[in-house]
């Protein structure tokens, strides 16, 4: 009996299975449509209109004259500094600033940092031995943005004593 009873429900089952492949698939799609509005905003990052370089030429002696023990008189040694104050003004477009950035240019393709500040300090001052101005440094001031764009203020003429 239990035979007959597999038998009749693997027939029912694959009658089944015949029958409900061979039927379509019914699937409505609405052709409901939905606006959507968008606003595009461009960033703009403003470079500071100009850059102030006010700057100091200083000798210091570090070493006194004197006579060394055969009466020879030792002529007192100087160091030259060269200090320089940059400033500069904010750019025009100030949201989304993180700081700026003092770049030095030498006369050797390099490029130095010369400090970075945050968005409120426009002013840094920097003491260096004169013999850097052999590399005719020039100064720019670069915008720096939480976004990562920059801009940079045109460079500023070669600094001299």
């Amino acid at each position: 009996m239990n035979a007959v009873r597999r038998t009749a429900v693997l027939l029912g089952l694959a009658v089944a299975l015949v029958v409900g492949s061979s039927i379509p698939a019914a699937a409505a799609f609405s052709a409901k449509s939905v606006a959507v509005t968008s606003t595009i905003t461009s960033g703009t990052v403003t470079a500071p209109a100009s850059v102030n370089v006010a700057k100091s030429c200083t000798q210091t002696q570090t070493g006194g004259g004197y006579y060394n023990s055969y009466g020879q008189w030792v002529a007192p040694t100087y160091s030259y500094w060269y200090q320089a104050t940059v400033s500069w003004p904010a750019g025009s477009a100030t949201s989304g600033v993180t700081g700026y950035r003092v770049m030095a240019h030498l006369n050797n393709g390099q490029s130095v940092v010369m400090a970075e500040t945050d968005a409120a300090t426009r002013s840094v001052s920097q003491t260096v031995d004169r013999g850097y101005l052999n590399y005719q440094p020039r100064l720019s001031v670069i915008t720096l943005t939480r976004t990562g764009w920059t801009a940079e203020t045109a460079r500023t003429a070669v600094l001299t004593c």
